[in-house]
């Protein structure tokens, strides 16, 4: 096969597909190189494909879909005609794609509503290709510059490049990721893929692969797990030959087309809120929260050369205490460290110390002449109401001059508020007093 470059595109009812598959075409190099597979989640109307310039050959099928070849091209392109009423999630679109490859030697995946610069095509093998004296696996992602169009069908280029850092982790422990500006004239190492953008050898594909499990939260974390598993270094580059439009707020999306009431009316199967569900469950095992279920049995594992406390220690995460670095924090947002000396120093790098001296009953508000309460319940939170500590003072403790509040919480999760709750035998529950943990402002009563 003469085909060097196999291209990974999921795309859900964007009519920006075919603007897409224009500018990859125009603007390659080598064009003649490209094998394009395409998961066509839509109403897959081939009248329409046709009008816009393509003759549709039908080739074979997966999945159970019919498969078609585009032709009108130099490139090979390959669509696999799935009705947007079965879609399933992107991790199962992107998975349809990469069984269509057929051992290219460089692989690109990107969503289908980007648009490239000339010569992106050479730009991105030269670059890679000089990767290769610092990693043996390496592997370019990143969120790229934004594009969008006007209503005078005006297309505005933006310039920022996106580097993907930790951004929190959910009420569920999961982490999810976010985008800040990267300022840089070389290629940075990094620990997270974006999706939408990876550009690496093709044994990419078979070693690791996009995991049909997944149904949207959590692909980028774990895609990220899988990748360094398998030994591939990610590398954020200063200036990328591509733009994404990130808005889109009249595309039509998943969730809307498959709700609950899509289901209840039998246009779908499954509701999304289902899927996501059953995603979050495998997001959980490969981060070692839970076990895998052995219904995920079409669920990508980890690979065999680095493991997942490796990877931790890379990007500053411990997922059992969902707990960062500070470094991952603002301002730096770093997602990069070198490995700790030794697990002492990884534990102490997850533990944030507090300790502070509280005169009680300036936290009331009571002056020493008023009755004291029987009990007084002590609760310290972080900012997400994660309770760090529970204390209980008896009438006699309340007397005391100053009381010690100490000790660790996670970096990402430190002291930011005292409740207090007074209990009189008598009467029961008195009000209760919030009281910032720092001095910069007093208690007020809540109730």
């Amino acid at each position: 096969m003469d085909k060097t470059l196999f291209i990974n595109i999921a795309s859900y009812r964007d009519r920006e597909l075919w603007d897409t598959l224009e500018s990859l075409l125009t603007t390659a190099i080598a064009p003649d190189k490209l094998h394009i597979a395409i998961c066509w989640q839509d109403d897959n109307d081939l009248t329409a494909l046709r009008q816009k310039g393509w003759t549709p050959v039908t080739v074979s099928s997966l999945a159970g879909f019919p498969v078609y070849r585009l032709d009108g091209s130099a490139a090979l392109i390959e669509l696999i005609a799935l009705p947007y009423q079965h879609a399933q999630g992107v991790g199962f679109a992107r998975a349809l794609c990469d069984q269509l490859y057929r051992d290219e030697q460089w692989f690109l995946q990107i969503d289908a509503h980007s648009l490239f610069a000339r010569e992106w095509d050479a730009y991105l093998i030269n670059t890679l290709t000089g990767l290769t004296q610092q990693s043996a696996k390496p592997l370019i992602s990143g969120y790229p510059p934004s594009y969008h169009v006007t209503e005078a069908g005006e297309v505005l280029y933006g310039q920022d490049v996106g580097r993907v850092t930790f951004n929190r982790f959910t009420p569920e422990g999961l982490p999810t990721l976010t985008c800040q500006k990267l300022s840089a004239s070389q290629p940075v190492r990094a620990s997270f893929v974006a999706a939408g953008f990876i550009f690496t050898q093709g044994s990419f594909v078979r070693e690791v692969g996009n995991d049909p499990t997944i149904f949207f939260e959590g692909e980028e974390i774990t895609l990220s797990l899988r990748a360094y598993s398998w030994g591939y270094d990610v590398f954020h580059l200063p200036e990328q030959p591509l733009w994404h439009h990130y808005t889109r707020p009249t595309s039509p999306k998943v969730w809307e087309d498959h709700s609950l009431c899509a289901q209840e009316r039998g246009d779908i199967s499954v509701c999304w809120l289902q899927r996501e569900a059953w995603s979050q469950r495998r997001v959980k095992a490969l981060l070692g929260l839970v076990s895998l279920s052995p219904a995920d049995n079409e669920a990508k594992s980890l690979g065999p050369i680095r493991s997942r406390r490796q990877f931790e220690y890379q990007c500053g995460l411990n997922f059992q205490l969902a707990s960062c670095y500070a470094e991952c924090l603002a301002p730096g947002f770093t997602s990069h460290f070198l490995p700790p000396r030794d697990e002492v120093e990884w534990v102490n790098r997850h533990r944030h110390y507090y300790s502070k001296p509280l005169s009680l009953m300036a936290l009331l508000g009571m002056p020493p002449t008023l009755a004291l309460p029987d009990k007084l319940i002590l609760h310290l939170y972080a900012q997400n109401n994660t309770r760090l500590a529970y204390r209980e003072f008896t009438r006699a403790q309340l007397r005391a001059t100053h009381v010690e509040v100490s000790g660790w919480s996670t970096p990402n999760c430190p002291p930011a508020f005292l409740r207090l709750a007074s209990w009189w035998e008598p009467s029961g529950w008195g009000r209760v007093v919030q009281q910032p943990w720092g001095d910069d402002e007093g208690p007020y009563c809540l109730l």
